[in-house]
């Protein structure tokens, strides 16, 4: 007889052969749980034929597990906290799963053996529910006790310290130290000794005048989600008087003088008030108590300086006094300078005149000048020319005079005093330079055009000896020289010094020789005279000299002169009348 085993879908299990009568065994494998199993017998002949097939199915049932297990869990119920359970011991050995709970909610992703409690289990019931599993086994659950989650303690909490100045308008910061688990929310809360100040919720805090002579501390809150919240407390801290701090030191600007004003500028910390006290020599000034100071009469020569004081509700008043600076006198303007009114002739008297200052002075002192050297007594505001004064220029010094005031002097432009000619030669001849004529320019004053001059280096009436000579109009003038010996002088008429002014005329109707300036202005002037035989000549001086020519010209009478400022001389023969046209 031939027994064939075999499972679902025909799997072969076992066959064997056995003589009629005897019996086939099989132990059911795991697999075949919950599956059918069938058995196939054949009968054989002598000639091994098979002479019948008998199959029949039998249905084969699942196994259950046995289990021993205490279902304790394992851990400190808290958060942040691990909890875990043993595996049970089971029997056959099958495959374990877990999954823990959150009161009857399955907690998402909570399948180890193992759980660590989060924020949301607190106060909540936890279990952990095993499920065995195997082949052909029946799955065996088991449910552990239930624990019940604590809120969860922080496990470091240090005190909170205080760092700044403990002073009045520092800024004061809590340091709150490292606490764990380290994403805790920290919040703060200032106290003014047992009493929270309002709004001081930060974790600085700038103390106030209010704060002065006061413990102040703050108060860290801790707390979690999960977590039972958890304040610390910091070491109280004194507040002293705060420190006015300069940010701009107290600085006089304005000029030190009488009719300015003096202002004192300056910053200090933040809503501060500031007081002024001026002083004037040490003392200090009856109504000088704001932050300028106009300087009147009786500050000049005087010290003068501010005591600022600075104070602020819980600072320490502060007093600052400026460098004193010395008042000085005002200065005054001249707008216009004195001039000098009258005739300018020995015997007239002269007048100061159209001055102008600013501000108008109270007073004035006058002071006349010969010379540049002060006239002794000349000083009103006239003087009388004597004869002593002749040929010499005058000025006036005009001082003007007021209280709080640098007396300021204003000086008049010169006048020249007329000079009467002074006869030197009254004939012709020769003469010798130093002793019988001195060195000097000198004028003659005869008529004709025959006048003939010369001055020489000797008197042997050598040519060699010629130094300069002229022979023209004898209105004219010559220049003798320290260097020159002899001056002789024919059909000139009387030689005479000088005079310092002139006509300063602006037509010329005769020949002659011309002082620039004095006996006629410069400009262009217009010939209008008749023929050919028109000279004119400028010079530099009167000596006769060659290296004196400045320019010259001789042709028509129908011509254009300029006669230029810088030169001293004009000599013009046959010309007509030269008429000034600009």
């Amino acid at each position: 007889m031939e027994f064939a085993w075999s499972g679902t879908a025909g799997l072969p299990l076992k066959t064997e052969i056995l003589t009629a009568g005897s019996r086939s065994t099989l132990i059911i494998p795991a697999s075949l749980r919950g599956s059918a199993l069938i058995l196939t017998v054949r009968g054989i002949n002598a000639d091994g034929i098979a002479s019948a097939t008998v199959s029949t199915s039998v249905a084969v049932d699942k196994g259950d597990f046995t289990a021993t297990w205490n279902g304790v869990v394992s851990g400190k119920p808290a958060v942040g906290q691990k909890l875990s359970v043993a595996a049970p011991a089971v029997n056959p050995a099958g495959q374990v799963t877990y999954k823990w709970y959150r009161g009857g909610s399955e907690i998402r992703g909570a399948v180890a053996s193992s759980y660590t409690v989060t924020p949301a289990d607190a106060t909540q019931k936890l279990s952990v529910r095993l499920t065995v599993t195997g082949e052909g086994m029946n799955p065996l659950t088991l449910t552990s006790k239930t624990v019940t989650v604590a809120s969860g303690v922080f496990s470091s909490s240090p005190a909170p310290a205080i760092t700044g100045s403990a002073t009045v308008g520092a800024k004061l910061t809590a340091a709150p130290g490292t606490w764990s688990p380290s994403d805790a929310a920290l919040g703060y809360q200032w106290y003014r000794g047992s009493s929270a100040i309002s709004g001081a919720t930060g974790r600085t805090y700038t103390a106030t005048a209010a704060d002065l002579g006061k413990d102040l501390k703050v108060r860290v809150r801790a707390s979690r989600a999960g977590y039972t919240t958890l304040d610390r407390w910091s070491s109280p801290r004194r507040i002293a008087a705060g420190t006015i701090t300069a940010i701009r030191w107290p600085a006089v600007s304005g000029t030190a003088r009488f009719g300015q004003t003096l202002k004192v500028s300056q910053e200090w910390t933040s809503g501060s008030a500031v007081a002024y006290q001026w002083y004037s020599n040490g003392k200090p000034i009856s109504g000088g108590t704001k932050s300028s100071l106009y300087l009147t009469t009786s500050y000049v020569g005087a010290k003068v300086s501010v005591r600022v004081t600075v104070s602020k509700p819980g600072y320490t008043t502060r007093q600052v006094t400026t460098q004193a600076v010395t008042v000085g006198k005002a200065s005054m303007v001249i707008k216009v300078n004195p001039k000098i009114s009258g005739t300018t002739k020995a015997g007239n008297k002269l007048t100061a005149a159209s001055w102008s200052f600013s501000p108008t002075p109270s007073a004035y002192t006058y002071q006349w000048f010969r010379n540049g050297g002060a006239i002794p007594g000349a000083n009103r505001n006239s003087y009388l020319l004597a004869a002593a004064d002749g040929g010499t220029k005058i000025t006036v010094r005009v001082t003007a005079v007021k209280a709080g005031y640098h007396n300021l002097t204003a000086t008049s432009g010169a006048v020249s005093i007329y000079l009467p000619p002074r006869t030197v030669i009254s004939r012709d001849g020769t003469f010798r330079v130093g002793s019988e004529i001195k060195p000097g320019l000198y004028r003659a004053t005869g008529t004709g055009n025959s006048c003939y001059w010369e001055t020489t280096s000797g008197f042997s009436g050598s040519f060699d000896e010629l130094n300069s000579n002229y022979f023209g109009s004898a209105r004219t003038y010559v220049q003798i020289l320290p260097s020159d010996r002899g001056f002789k002088t024919s059909g000139c008429g009387t030689w005479t010094t000088v005079p310092t002014t002139g006509a300063n005329a602006s037509k010329i109707t005769t020949d002659g020789t011309f002082r620039v300036g004095i006996d006629i202005r410069p400009g262009l002037y217009q010939i209008s005279g008749t023929g050919t035989s028109c000279y004119w000549e400028t010079t530099s001086g009167f000596s006769g000299g060659f290296d004196e020519l400045i320019d010259n010209y001789f042709g028509s009478a129908r011509s254009y002169v300029e006669i230029p400022s810088s030169a001293r001389g004009f000599t013009v023969s046959k010309c007509g009348t030269l008429t000034r046209i600009s």
